[in-house]
């Protein structure tokens, strides 16, 4: 899968359709000490990018932790809009660690 930036935020995005239901997940490997894992996730927030006026709300829910990878599913959104995902969690040595993943909502066809 090639990786896609954002170009004004910076953010790695994906793109996912109105009606579709899809699984995330956001790899600590890389800011996590060997033998270190993910313990607790304290909150997965969307913050909506103002692109369009009307917009669905989009969810993240059904957070599951393994290793070190957090995946949760998302659903909803509005055509148009782009939606950041910040996701707060707490590793097993206790730091405190976030990452941000940008949703980018679309209609089939449209990038």
């Amino acid at each position: 899968m090639v990786t896609k930036i954002d170009k004004i935020t910076g953010l790695v995005y994906e793109v996912k359709r109105p009606v579709e239901t899809r699984k995330y997940t956001v790899d600590f490997t890389k800011v996590v000490a060997s033998g270190v894992t993910i313990s607790t996730v304290q909150s997965i927030g969307v913050a909506k990018l103002n692109n369009v006026t009307e917009v669905t709300a989009l969810t993240a829910d059904s957070i599951t932790v393994s290793g070190t990878k957090v995946s949760f599913d998302v659903t909803g959104g509005t055509d148009g809009e782009d939606y950041e995902v910040t996701i707060n969690c707490t590793d097993t040595s206790g730091d405190i660690l976030s990452d941000d993943v940008m949703i980018k909502v679309r209609k089939a066809g449209v990038k």
